[in-house]
This record gives structure tokens, sequence and C-alpha cells, in this order.
């Protein structure tokens, strides 16, 4: 079970206190969005400008680190009194290091960008600083999972889609479809599994659609409500 931006059902999406939330109360894996700032950075952001989750306004990548981290990012499932940080990708990776116990990382490059594949040079960098991390790395673009291929031959690599579409770029080895896929592609775990390929399905927030991803047999599921889907697992 993969908590999506954290547990962000209550908290601040992709805050620390999302993901120390997610660690506690049992997920097996987190996901973060990685987006490169205009000095360099990685940070964990999903959208392109600050809009919609901070209290501030621009693009991600016209603004450095210094000038994001001035922005109070509890916008959205925080109080006011509240304040939360951007998440740096060093502080997350670091998290994640010292956890008590093994928690896999996904890490989706998210693009457009117009840094392009400066992005995938930088997750590379950053994740050669915390060796032993057990690490899949995921993007919507074709062209960002062959790149990353390229850097690492190893590395899970997810290809993530939300409408059915044509097979997957080189270098996947994991398919990512949102949940309505499944549904309008029923056989579609039991083709990707023949084919040697595992598939984890996004985002799944309710009871039901937790039943109906393992039924179909999905080998993971993503959710931004990981409590709810414990327990809908029976697993709490």
């Amino acid at each position: 079970m993969v908590a999506h931006r954290g547990a962000n059902v209550n908290l601040p999406e992709q805050s620390l206190a999302a993901y120390v939330e997610a660690i506690d109360v049992g997920a097996d894996a987190i996901e973060c969005d990685v987006r490169l700032t205009k000095d360099g950075h990685l940070v964990c952001h999903h959208d392109r400008t600050i809009n919609r989750t901070s209290d501030g306004k621009g693009a991600i990548a016209e603004l450095t680190l210094a000038e994001l981290q001035k922005f109070n990012f509890a916008r959205k499932n925080a109080p006011a009194s509240e304040h939360h940080q951007i998440l740096t990708f060093e502080a997350l990776l670091r998290l994640i290091s010292e956890a008590p116990r093994t928690i896999t990382m996904l890490i989706e490059a998210k693009h457009p960008s117009r840094y392009g594949a400066r992005i995938e040079h930088a997750l590379h960098e950053s994740l050669a600083k915390f060796p032993g991390l057990d690490v899949i790395v995921m993007s919507f673009a074709r062209a960002a999972v062959t790149r990353y291929r390229t850097l690492d031959a190893e590395v899970p690599l997810v290809w993530l889609f939300e409408y059915p579409v044509g097979g997957p770029p080189p270098g996947a080895t994991i398919l990512g479809p949102r949940i309505d896929v499944l549904r309008a592609k029923p056989r579609l775990i039991e083709r990707a599994h023949a084919a040697g390929q595992r598939v984890f399905v996004w985002t799944v927030n309710t009871p039901e659609q937790v039943k109906y991803v393992r039924d179909a047999g999905a080998d993971a599921i993503i959710t931004d409500d990981p409590a709810m889907v414990l327990r809908a697992l029976g697993r709490v």
C-alpha cells in the first residue's frame, strides 16, 4: 500500500507531516512528485505552480528554493495557524533513510518541464547520496521513463497513464494505470502479469475501490488515505 503524497486526507499533501503520518499508520511505501526550482533544487510538489497549495503564487521553475521557503504550504488540510514549508526531496530522503523500518519510495518525475532531462539527472544524483533505499521511479512521460533507464539499469520504472493507450515505453517494468483504466480494461492486470509486468493502481480512495483493485490482482494500491486502505484490507 502506497501513501500518495503522504497521508494527505487530513494533512497538507507532500508535507513532512503527511509523510511522517503515513509511516506511523503503517504504509508500506510513500509516493512523491519531484520538480526542479529555478536554482536547481528538487522539491516535492505535484503542480507546476504553488497557487493551489500555498499562500503564494508562481511557477516552481521560476522561483528559487529560498523564495519558495517563504510561503506556507498549509493551504489545504491544515489550520491557518500551522506553517508547513515546502519539502525538499533531500529532506524526504533523509526521513525515509532514518525510518524504523524499510519504506519503499515511489518517485514521480513531473513533466512537462522547462528543465527536461535535467530532472532525471538531478533525481539520479540525489538518490546516489542515499544508497540502499528501496526506490521506484515513475513518470507519465514516456521519454522520461526511457531516459532514466539509461541512468540506472536496475531500478524498477513505472509508466503512469490515465487513458487506455498503447504499450509501455522501453525500460518500463511496471504499469501504473488510473483505476478508471482498470475498470475499462478488466484484463489489463492479467495480461500485464503474463508479460512479466507488475501493476500499481491509482488513486484508490474508497473501501469499494480497495476491494475491486485487490480482487483484480493489483500489485500495489496507491491511495491518499492509507489508514482507510489498511482497514479495508484487514491489516489493522
